[in-house]
């Protein structure tokens, strides 16, 4: 066995569902024996001036909502593996990968990745490029 503990995150993007079908081989070919897929999501927010303006309540609960279901395909795909679950996470998307896969005991992180123009990811950063740098195991990318 390859990888003892897998970690996939999954936003519902093609890329994601790639990646999320390459950790699933993972598992079914024995290289690896658990996996964990993944969904972050945020309550939007807005700055104005000098508040952060959060959205109400009922919109946060939709968002909630949405991201329960989206994780709950991704389950869908997993659930013929022994080893296997879903964690819904809540936070910067970077940041709560890497720390699921250090609280999970991870030694595979599989993530796609959005192509960004160069660009686009000065500005807007990266999920993939910060779990890439940050990462204290190894990360697979992809496309």
């Amino acid at each position: 066995m390859l990888f003892h503990h897998v970690l996939a995150a999954f936003d519902g993007s093609k890329a994601a569902e790639k990646a999320l079908a390459t950790a699933v081989k993972l598992v079914e070919c024995k290289q690896a024996n658990r996996l964990t897929v993944v969904h972050v999501w945020s309550a939007p927010a807005m700055v104005m001036a000098d508040a952060l303006v959060t959205a109400p309540a009922s919109i946060q609960r939709d968002w909630a909502e949405q991201a329960q279901l989206l994780l709950q395909e991704a389950g869908d795909k997993i659930v013929h593996l022994p080893y296997a679950h879903t964690e819904l996470l809540e936070g910067r998307p970077g940041e709560a990968i890497l720390d699921s896969a250090e609280r999970n005991g991870c030694s595979l992180i599989v993530l796609g990745s959005r192509g960004l123009s160069p660009i686009r990811e000065f500005v807007l950063g990266s999920v993939s490029h910060e779990v890439t740098v940050r990462a204290k195991v190894p990360v697979l990318i992809v496309k």
